[in-house]
């Protein structure tokens, strides 16, 4: 015998044992495996405009500060000891 059918049984044998006033409580949980999962609707987001009004604005060039900023932390990692 599988093991599908083992398990099947073994169910079937511990729902003898449980009280009557439980049955429609695992009837449900049961009917929450058995039914089809529902789609979900996939959220497309962007992440255009997540940094607005973060202080960026303020920097005049920003392509040399990260460039610097970039600088500063690869030396700091290179200066670590290990």
């Amino acid at each position: 015998m599988n093991t599908t059918a083992i398990k099947k049984i073994e169910i079937v044998n511990a729902l003898s044992r449980v009280p009557i006033s439980s049955l429609d409580k695992i009837k449900k949980y049961i009917d929450t495996f058995a039914t089809e999962p529902k789609s979900s609707t996939h959220c497309q987001s962007g992440l255009k405009g997540i940094w607005k009004d973060k202080g960026f604005e303020k920097i005049i060039d920003l392509d040399t500060e990260l460039k610097e900023a970039r600088q500063q932390l690869g030396n700091s990692i290179l200066e670590r000891k290990f």
